[in-house]
């Protein structure tokens, strides 16, 4: 996947995630993130984490097709 893929596909969770009160949340510290989770009221509704020591290399495409698979839409520009 390329960069200018993965920002379309991160702004898009991001959208969709503001609009319908689900928070992002980041484990690790930036560059070597272990894992991202999609969390709504204390739930964690999708996840993407690293196997191993590497740092995860996130797939915003797949959250993205997960979150619109369950019907969270609404967050294309």
């Amino acid at each position: 996947m390329t960069a200018q893929e993965k920002k379309v596909y991160y702004n898009r969770v991001r959208r969709t995630c503001k609009l319908h009160e689900i928070e992002i949340v980041y484990d690790g510290v930036p560059k070597m993130y272990c894992a991202v989770e999609l969390v709504k009221d204390g739930n964690v509704m999708f996840a993407d984490r690293a196997l191993g020591r590497k740092p995860l290399d996130i797939d915003w495409k797949r959250l993205h097709e997960e979150m619109t698979d369950y019907g969270y839409k609404g967050g294309i520009k």
